[in-house]
């Protein structure tokens, strides 16, 4: 088990953000991603300021403008591993070619201006591999200057391809945005991965779902929506994209269409939604769980539907009197409310908001499923009898009526961490049963019930041992569960209740040193 968070090397390092902001406060974000299969762009307030330059010179964009695009076009390329057809600069609509003139005008640290030049007709190089260093790439951005729009760039005895001095030059600039300066170097393999293409093979026959649409009826959001419930009840994460009518939509434009819809049906309305351009969450946060009424959802939908049309992104979160609302949760609680209004025909009294698992799984106290035999951790132990049936019960009260492995597990974690005082004292005192029945226990006897339940259930579930530096102050060893859920371990410490399941408060996961992981505990 390793209890270290590396991070990603280009991920965005933002500060917090007060989401759904009034309207007279304004956001700047450099992450407002809009994906589509044609299109990287985002809705101006007046359509006469997006000007198409694929034929003539433009005008100065500003160094900030450069930034917001690049972080865009840079997470549109890990997602499609293509380029592509055009990005907005502030007002400025350009297709790629210039695009890359602008990037290279800002490595160079000279004034992005939008110059006449066009897209390669065709283009080539070679698989690259090893580095590129500051000094080589700053080189070969004053080459692209010098060239137009080249098909490839010799760097050494490689080729770089048009596309890919796009993806170097947007990593390059992403880099700088999160840590405030040009990356020292950037591995040339990770833009292998980037698809060759000309003007027109970009876009494959595919249109911007964000434009040119009239607009979806209730029952095709409504059947979507259904859709999309499904698939995070089974898979407790977010998918691509979501398939309205004959149309793919991103998810962000989806929750557009969602809480739009949701604010139709309170409000009496039934008329056509045309989908926008909204980027996704640009650093989705939050850890809202509970239920929230019908006038506290409909408020929340409200507030989101401005603040996206406002911002053309969907919020990080959503404030609410549970907490603030993941982007996440924020999506799926919208997907079960339409779901349950298209079958009953009514709204819902409450609807409640839970974490999905996806969200936890790159937390430092929860691990990768590494493909292990399961078998040992579903087997009984003498402190911790699966087929007694207190426990067994129990484990099917618990879980009853729920349909994901996740909502199971975090149900049980839930009930053992809410129902079992804390007591001190060393080592196993009660086992499972004893635990249940005098309803207190330390943290070994909290871990051997929220085993037997888990196990019970169905669930795989394992004992970890480690020394950890408690909120307190105090350093004590510490015993707590692992429940696997998918391709995860999932931290389950139900001694505090400002633990959740995947989620550790009252100690310092970064430091705690591991002693063990097991099956059966030894002591």
């Amino acid at each position: 088990m390793v209890l270290l968070n590396t991070g990603e090397i280009y991920a965005q390092n933002t500060q917090g953000e007060e989401a759904l902001l009034p309207d007279n406060m304004t956001v700047k974000t450099c992450s407002t991603v809009m994906e589509s299969d044609s299109t990287v762009a985002v809705v101006n307030a007046s359509a006469e300021a997006n000007r198409t330059l694929d034929s003539a010179a433009g005008p100065s964009v500003s160094r900030a403008d450069v930034e917001d695009a690049a972080v865009r076009v840079n997470t549109f390329l890990a997602r499609n591993k293509r380029l592509p057809l055009t990005v907005e600069v502030g007002s400025v609509k350009v297709n790629m070619a210039q695009f890359l003139q602008l990037e290279a005008y800002y490595v160079l640290n000279r004034t992005p201006t939008v110059n006449q030049v066009q897209v390669p007709a065709k283009t080539s190089g070679t698989m690259l591999k090893g580095s590129i260093y500051l000094k080589d790439y700053l080189e070969v951005a004053g080459r692209v200057l010098s060239s137009g729009a080249p098909e490839y760039i010799g760097f050494r005895d490689q080729k770089i391809g048009f596309e890919s001095l796009v993806w170097l030059f947007a990593r390059a600039i992403n880099f700088k945005v999160a840590n405030q300066r040009l990356p020292n170097h950037i591995k040339l393999d990770a833009l292998n991965s980037v698809e060759s293409s000309t003007p027109t093979g970009n876009n494959s026959g595919s249109s911007d779902a964000a434009s040119g649409n009239s607009g979806f009826t209730r029952e095709q959001i409504l059947a979507a929506a259904n859709s999309l419930k499904s698939y995070i009840d089974r898979n407790q994460s977010l998918p691509g994209y979501v398939q309205v009518a004959n149309q793919r939509i991103g998810i962000a434009q989806f929750l557009h269409l969602m809480v739009k819809c949701l604010n139709q049906i309170n409000l009496g309305k039934n008329t056509p939604i045309a989908p926008v351009t909204a980027g996704e969450a640009a650093n989705p946060a939050g850890d809202a769980s509970g239920t929230l009424t019908r006038s506290e959802y409909l408020k929340v939908a409200s507030t989101v539907q401005g603040f996206m049309e406002k911002n053309h992104r969907a919020p990080n979160y959503a404030g609410s009197s549970k907490g603030r609302i993941s982007y996440e949760s924020l999506v799926y609680s919208i997907s079960r409310i339409l779901s349950f209004y298209s079958k009953n025909g009514r709204l819902p009294k409450t609807v409640p908001v839970t974490r999905l698992a996806s969200s936890l799984k790159n937390r430092p106290e929860n691990d990768p499923y590494s493909g292990e035999s399961t078998a040992r951790y579903l087997a009984s132990s003498a402190n911790c009898p699966v087929d007694s049936p207190e426990i067994r019960s129990l484990a099917s009260e618990i879980t009853g009526g729920l349909t994901s492995t996740f909502s199971r597990a975090e149900a049980i974690f839930g009930w053992v961490r809410d129902n079992i005082n804390y007591s001190f004292y060393y080592n196993t005192k009660y086992g499972a049963v004893g635990t249940l029945k005098n309803r207190t226990g330390n943290c070994v006897d909290h871990t051997h019930l929220l085993v037997a339940l888990a196990r019970a259930a169905g669930i795989p579930a394992r004992y970890v041992h480690g020394t950890c530096n408690f909120t307190s102050g105090n350093v004590y060893g510490h015993v707590w569960a692992q429940l696997l859920v998918g391709d995860t371990w999932y931290a389950a410490d139900a001694t505090s209740s400002r633990n959740s399941l995947g989620v550790v408060n009252n100690w310092n996961t970064s430091s705690a040193v591991i002693k063990g992981i097991y099956a059966s505990l030894p002591f």
